[in-house]
């Protein structure tokens, strides 16, 4: 693959030929790839947080919560499962 290519071209590129991919063996392998970028990324996202901050965490969510802004966990279930 030519390295002068945008990055929009290269995402193109590797849709269509993921759509034409036959072999569930190489689509797991891709998944697995997919899974461990994600993790990484994850990773990096994440930091400790101090006492403070996650009591103040908490009082948010627990206002939102009396707000009605939060979801019910049979929902996330039903939507997720």
């Amino acid at each position: 693959m030519e390295m002068t290519m945008d990055i929009q071209t290269v995402k193109l590129d590797l849709i269509q030929w993921l759509a034409g991919l036959q072999d569930p063996a190489k689509v797991l392998k891709i998944l697995a790839v997919r899974s461990e970028i994600e993790d990484e990324e994850n990773k990096t996202s994440l930091k400790p947080m101090t006492k403070e901050e996650l009591i103040a965490r908490s009082r948010i969510s627990d206002k939102e919560i009396e707000e009605g802004k939060g979801i019910d966990i049979e929902e996330l279930a039903k939507e997720y499962l």
